[in-house]
């Protein structure tokens, strides 16, 4: 069920339950009534595990199960750095979360470009990533 809600910051949550699935040569995005029961890792590029991981760690640290990014990677067995770089990836403009998790992300955007910087502007963002 498609949920939108006003957060008390000013900004609009959109909540979409989908599903990844890949079936050999690209990602896809499944239908909420044709949800699959799971979605393995090994399904998923890693752009999309790198982007799953920002997110997961940005809901820790924000849900209060973990105080710090060095608690975190404490936790996690990573560096600090790894962390941040992770954290960086859920602060991509919109669209460009949604190519990546469709597969649909353009060839100049890859974990490896990604690692040298992202834009704050996410016009900056497109323009940097091939996604104008």
């Amino acid at each position: 069920m498609r949920k939108t809600e006003k957060l008390v910051n000013g900004n609009i949550e959109v909540s979409i339950p989908v599903r990844l699935k890949y079936d050999g040569h690209k990602t896809v995005i499944v239908q909420p009534d044709k949800l699959p029961d799971t979605l393995e890792p090994g399904q998923m590029t890693s752009l999309q595990k790198a982007l799953v991981q920002g997110f997961q760690y940005r809901d820790a640290l924000e849900s209060g199960q973990v105080h710090s990014v060095s608690e975190l990677a404490r936790k996690e067995g990573q560096e600090r750095a790894f962390l941040f770089r992770a954290l960086s990836l859920v602060n991509l403009a919109p669209d460009i979360i949604g190519a990546i998790v469709s597969g649909m992300e353009p060839p100049a955007l890859t974990l490896a470009r990604l690692r040298k910087g992202i834009p704050e502007d996410w016009s900056e963002q497109r323009k940097a990533f091939g996604m104008e």
